[in-house]
């Protein structure tokens, strides 16, 4: 790219693959410039002015707001301190998402049991009773400790027992147990850091640890997972 030619908005456009519209906005807002030449109303475009639009297309690409890309060019930010702030904003776009995806799963995972998610206090219905969840984990613990599946499955969803039966439960529950050795103990309780409905069990063995997802909506478990980890 020759640094003494002028460039035509249509050649900018296509070397950038952007439009002319978007030229005209950013103008507009002041984040990039154009030459004007006499006797012609076509905007024209130096070299070091794309270079100018090709940072601004990246930084937009980035999310960042012409806003956020004004205060850059005036030095009033640094470039790393506005991208942190960027993906801060998102993550906490995407945690109410997921809060919100959970919510609608609950609701679901309600209906589909037949329950009235109208009939009770919001909170009440979607959240469940902590001190209730930690009581029934206790109950349940010792069924997969013990093999006791009776006592489990009064606390699963309809959907689990079909998905999960008894003889099924009791198979991945031997394979699962088979590695771990000798029972040690009932560890720490943990709670999801983004899902309030979802709880770790962790169950200490000779060889290695059982880690127990729990997946509650309301006082039911829809969801049941073991993982190992090292002690």
């Amino acid at each position: 790219m020759d640094k003494n030619l002028l460039y035509d908005i249509s050649d900018v456009c296509r070397m950038l693959d952007t439009t002319s519209r978007t030229l005209r906005f950013y103008e507009k807002k002041g984040i990039i410039k154009s030459t004007i030449i006499p006797f012609s109303t076509r905007r024209k475009y130096t070299k070091e002015q794309i270079d100018n639009i090709k940072n601004v297309l990246v930084l937009r690409k980035l999310g960042l707001s012409v806003k956020a890309i004004s205060e850059l060019q005036q030095k009033n930010t640094d470039l790393r301190n506005a991208l942190l702030l960027k993906r801060a904003e998102i993550w906490s776009l995407i945690d109410t998402k997921e809060g919100e995806v959970n919510l609608i799963n609950q609701a679901i995972a309600f209906i589909d049991e037949n329950e009235n998610i109208f009939a009770q206090d919001f909170n009440t219905v979607f959240r469940g009773n902590d001190i209730t969840r930690e009581a029934i984990i206790r109950e349940c613990n010792h069924s997969i400790i013990t093999g006791d599946s009776e006592v489990l499955y009064k606390f699963l969803s309809e959907k689990m027992k079909a998905f999960m039966p008894p003889n099924v439960f009791e198979s991945v529950r031997k394979d699962t147990l088979l590695p771990l050795g000798k029972f040690i103990s009932v560890e720490n309780l943990e709670y999801d850091k983004k899902h309030a409905n979802i709880i770790y069990q962790y169950i200490k063995y000779e060889k290695l640890g059982l880690k127990v997802k729990y997946i509650f909506y309301g006082d039911i478990i829809h969801g049941l997972w073991f993982e190992y980890y090292k002690l």
